[in-house]
């Protein structure tokens, strides 16, 4: 267990993964599907992750 010194609170995992998804989308101009892939969520269709084969290199 990880405790923040500044605010002595437990650092969670969702709590990096929130902060990561909000800067992404704040801060940067990636697509979303491509923050999503990152953060290794699931795409909500099986049809759609069954054709969304790129691997988001230029």
């Amino acid at each position: 267990m990880l405790i923040d010194p500044k605010q002595n609170r437990v650092i969670t995992t969702h709590g990096f993964i929130s902060t990561f998804r909000d800067w992404s989308a704040d801060k940067t101009n990636y697509p979303r599907e491509v923050c999503e892939r990152v953060l290794a969520h699931k795409l909500p269709d099986e049809v759609e992750a069954a054709y969304l084969r790129g691997a988001y290199f230029e």
